[in-house]
Protein backbone atom coordinates (compact mmCIF):
# COMPACT_ATOMS: atom_id res chain seq x y z
CA UNK A 1 0.00 0.00 0.00
CA UNK A 2 0.85 3.46 -1.04
CA UNK A 3 2.06 5.81 1.92
CA UNK A 4 1.74 9.68 1.44
CA UNK A 5 2.30 12.08 4.17
CA UNK A 6 -0.15 14.65 4.11
CA UNK A 7 0.57 18.30 4.95
CA UNK A 8 -1.73 20.20 7.41
CA UNK A 9 -3.32 22.38 4.88
CA UNK A 10 -4.28 19.75 2.92
CA UNK A 11 -6.26 18.29 5.95
CA UNK A 12 -7.50 21.70 6.63
CA UNK A 13 -8.55 22.08 3.44
CA UNK A 14 -10.75 18.45 3.53
CA UNK A 15 -11.77 19.79 7.69
CA UNK A 16 -12.92 23.22 6.81
CA UNK A 17 -14.54 23.01 3.07
CA UNK A 18 -12.00 25.25 2.14
CA UNK A 19 -12.41 26.49 -1.80
CA UNK A 20 -11.63 25.73 -4.04
CA UNK A 21 -9.09 22.60 -2.53
CA UNK A 22 -11.93 21.06 -0.52
CA UNK A 23 -13.12 18.52 -3.29
CA UNK A 24 -9.08 16.99 -4.12
CA UNK A 25 -8.60 16.76 0.03
CA UNK A 26 -11.84 14.92 0.10
CA UNK A 27 -10.78 12.82 -2.81
CA UNK A 28 -7.52 12.28 -1.26
CA UNK A 29 -9.01 11.28 2.20
CA UNK A 30 -11.28 8.91 0.77
CA UNK A 31 -8.63 6.70 -0.99
CA UNK A 32 -7.12 6.95 2.94
CA UNK A 33 -10.33 5.48 4.02
CA UNK A 34 -11.04 2.55 1.56
CA UNK A 35 -7.81 1.47 2.42
CA UNK A 36 -6.39 2.44 -0.88
CA UNK A 37 -3.90 4.42 0.44
CA UNK A 38 -1.94 4.87 3.97
CA UNK A 39 -1.94 8.58 4.54
CA UNK A 40 -0.09 9.95 7.19
CA UNK A 41 0.74 13.21 9.33
CA UNK A 42 2.37 14.55 11.98
CA UNK A 43 1.83 15.58 15.53
CA UNK A 44 3.00 19.20 14.83
CA UNK A 45 0.00 18.51 12.09
CA UNK A 46 -2.49 17.77 14.16
CA UNK A 47 -1.97 20.25 16.93
CA UNK A 48 -2.39 23.03 14.29
CA UNK A 49 -4.82 21.39 12.94
CA UNK A 50 -7.04 21.07 16.20
CA UNK A 51 -5.87 25.01 16.80
CA UNK A 52 -6.87 26.23 13.49
CA UNK A 53 -10.40 24.51 13.56
CA UNK A 54 -10.83 25.77 17.03
CA UNK A 55 -10.49 29.76 15.61
CA UNK A 56 -13.14 28.69 12.71
CA UNK A 57 -15.41 27.04 14.43
CA UNK A 58 -15.00 26.16 18.46
CA UNK A 59 -12.87 23.81 20.50
CA UNK A 60 -15.90 21.14 20.68
CA UNK A 61 -16.13 20.49 17.03
CA UNK A 62 -12.20 20.96 16.32
CA UNK A 63 -11.39 17.36 19.09
CA UNK A 64 -14.15 15.81 17.62
CA UNK A 65 -12.52 16.43 13.51
CA UNK A 66 -9.34 15.33 15.56
CA UNK A 67 -10.94 12.04 16.57
CA UNK A 68 -12.30 11.39 13.39
CA UNK A 69 -8.67 11.69 11.56
CA UNK A 70 -7.71 9.26 14.21
CA UNK A 71 -9.56 6.80 12.30
CA UNK A 72 -7.85 7.57 8.93
CA UNK A 73 -4.56 8.84 9.68
CA UNK A 74 -1.30 7.55 10.94
CA UNK A 75 -0.01 10.24 13.21
CA UNK A 76 3.82 10.45 13.63
CA UNK A 77 6.14 11.81 16.55
CA UNK A 78 8.11 14.66 15.97
CA UNK A 79 11.46 13.66 17.95
CA UNK A 80 14.54 15.94 18.50
CA UNK A 81 16.33 14.53 15.33
CA UNK A 82 13.58 15.64 13.89
CA UNK A 83 13.63 19.07 14.81
CA UNK A 84 17.44 18.93 14.66
CA UNK A 85 17.63 18.35 10.87
CA UNK A 86 14.98 20.91 10.37
CA UNK A 87 16.85 23.67 12.46
CA UNK A 88 19.84 22.61 10.33
CA UNK A 89 18.30 22.79 6.94
CA UNK A 90 18.17 24.99 4.17
CA UNK A 91 14.52 24.68 4.29
CA UNK A 92 13.22 28.49 4.41
CA UNK A 93 10.08 27.89 6.75
CA UNK A 94 11.18 25.73 10.09
CA UNK A 95 7.27 24.40 9.95
CA UNK A 96 7.45 23.29 6.25
CA UNK A 97 10.92 21.54 7.05
CA UNK A 98 9.49 19.43 10.32
CA UNK A 99 7.30 18.08 8.48
CA UNK A 100 9.65 17.10 5.30
CA UNK A 101 11.76 15.12 8.11
CA UNK A 102 8.95 13.29 10.04
CA UNK A 103 8.36 12.03 6.67
CA UNK A 104 12.00 11.10 5.75
CA UNK A 105 13.16 9.83 8.84
CA UNK A 106 9.59 7.31 8.65
CA UNK A 107 10.60 6.05 5.14
CA UNK A 108 7.75 8.59 3.76
CA UNK A 109 8.88 9.65 0.51
CA UNK A 110 5.59 11.39 -1.09
CA UNK A 111 4.47 14.46 0.32
CA UNK A 112 1.74 16.33 -0.68
CA UNK A 113 1.40 19.70 -0.09
CA UNK A 114 -0.10 22.73 -2.32
CA UNK A 115 3.15 24.56 -1.27
CA UNK A 116 5.45 22.69 -3.59
CA UNK A 117 7.43 25.73 -3.71
CA UNK A 118 8.19 25.45 -0.23
CA UNK A 119 9.79 22.11 -0.64
CA UNK A 120 12.75 22.92 -2.84
CA UNK A 121 14.91 21.87 -0.17
CA UNK A 122 13.31 18.54 0.30
CA UNK A 123 14.33 15.35 -1.46
CA UNK A 124 11.18 13.63 -1.25
CA UNK A 125 8.76 13.19 -3.99
CA UNK A 126 6.41 16.61 -3.86
CA UNK A 127 3.14 17.18 -5.00
CA UNK A 128 0.31 18.68 -5.15
CA UNK A 129 -3.38 17.39 -4.24
CA UNK A 130 -4.62 17.37 -7.86
CA UNK A 131 -1.32 15.92 -9.42
CA UNK A 132 -1.36 13.21 -6.90
CA UNK A 133 -5.09 12.53 -7.95
CA UNK A 134 -3.81 12.35 -11.79
CA UNK A 135 -0.53 10.08 -11.17
CA UNK A 136 -3.20 7.96 -8.75
CA UNK A 137 -5.37 7.24 -11.44
CA UNK A 138 -3.35 6.32 -13.87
Amino acid sequence: MKKVFLDSEVILDFLTMRQPFAADAMKIIQFGYSGHIKIITSSLSISNIYYVVSRIQNSKNALSKVKELLNIIEVLSVHQSTIESAAYSDFKDFEDAVQNFTAKESGIRNLITRNVKDFAASNLYIQTPTEFIKELRI
